[in-house]
């Protein structure tokens, strides 16, 4: 074989190579809108069973998108009104229009919401940490809480004044409050959790 003949023969099997692995690429990319569509359509099977309708379920699907581009921690849709943290240490249960607000709070957990009277969305906390509600999308947004951690559990409010300063305290068990009619509302940037 002469070494023109070898040099095309390496250049053909470069070029094969080439197209094998854009070949790749593109259908790695097909399957992964295939997934990402049928999500979507999941969540808005979903989002018809309880009522909504479909602009309704379009509307809350882009603030679930809003929401998670906001979100600094890695977290995923899991249903079509909630979003939870990779690690399972919280989530994020968006609001639906027609829809009863989710006004509980699971024991052992700290949640908040950005509604007067738990309405609104809701973010809940199992992990006894230090949260800065920004990693959230959740900084000055807090206007109800619910403790319903163990009970003598303390979670510690603070806002972000170029420092942490410390704001207000909840003891649990299952201490709530409206902070609607307070200073602290819209106010806070992290927690505690305990």
């Amino acid at each position: 074989m002469t070494f023109k003949a070898r040099n095309v023969k390496r250049a053909s099997a470069l070029l094969c190579g080439i197209a094998l692995a854009l070949g790749a690429g593109n259908a790695a990319a097909a399957a992964s809108d295939r997934t990402t569509q049928s999500a979507e359509s999941k969540y808005a099977a979903e989002a018809t069973a309880v009522g909504l309708s479909a602009r309704q379920a379009a509307q809350l699907q882009d603030r679930m998108d809003a929401q998670l581009a906001d979100i600094k921690v890695p977290a995923e849709q899991v249903k079509y009104n909630e979003i939870r943290t990779k690690d399972g240490t919280a989530s994020i249960t968006m609001s639906a229009p027609g829809v009863a607000a989710d006004t509980g709070c699971s024991y052992e957990y700290l949640c908040l919401w950005d509604g007067a009277n738990w309405t609104g969305s809701k973010l809940s906390f199992s992990a006894c940490t230090f949260v800065d509600l920004s990693s959230y999308g959740f900084n000055d947004r807090l206007t109800s809480y619910k403790n319903n951690q163990t009970s003598g559990t303390i979670a510690n409010f603070y806002n972000w004044e170029g420092a942490w300063k410390y704001k207000f305290g909840s003891r649990a068990y299952h201490t709530e409050d409206s902070l609607a009619n307070t200073p602290w509302n819209n106010l806070i940037d992290g927690v505690q959790v305990c």
